[in-house]
């Protein structure tokens, strides 16, 4: 399994930019913010080292950037509302990706090697 590099979490800003629909700089600072908290959250739950991220663990991290950047403006809450529209987060920002996590931490404690997530769909 290849460990994750700055070029790893270019590539996370690239997708984050594709999603958004984003095709100038104008937002790169914030995003690359948010890819960073997003790989220390991960890190610190997984055991992994910040510096050597797996790259399986590379959608999470792009998904949890896309949820920060959605909730910008509302850091510290819970839900806001807008014009009739509401929006609710978790206090977490691990919390949506917890099943994905824990799936990644016991097949890598089972197998002993390091980082495999199995899908048998």
């Amino acid at each position: 399994m290849e460990p994750q590099t700055s070029n790893t979490q270019e590539e996370i800003l690239n997708d984050v930019q594709t999603a958004l629909g984003v095709s100038s700089d104008e937002h790169d600072s914030m995003l690359r913010l948010y890819i960073k908290l997003a790989c220390k959250s991960v890190a610190l739950y997984t055991g992994e080292d910040y510096d050597h991220l797996p790259n399986a663990l590379t959608g999470i991290i792009t998904e949890m950037a896309l949820a920060k950047f959605a909730k910008r403006g509302n850091e510290g809450k819970t839900e806001a509302s807008e014009e009739g529209l509401a929006d609710q987060w978790s206090e977490d920002d691990l919390s949506p990706y917890l099943s994905q996590l824990n799936a990644y931490r016991d097949n890598k404690a089972r197998s002993g090697r390091k980082g495999w997530v199995m899908s048998l769909d």
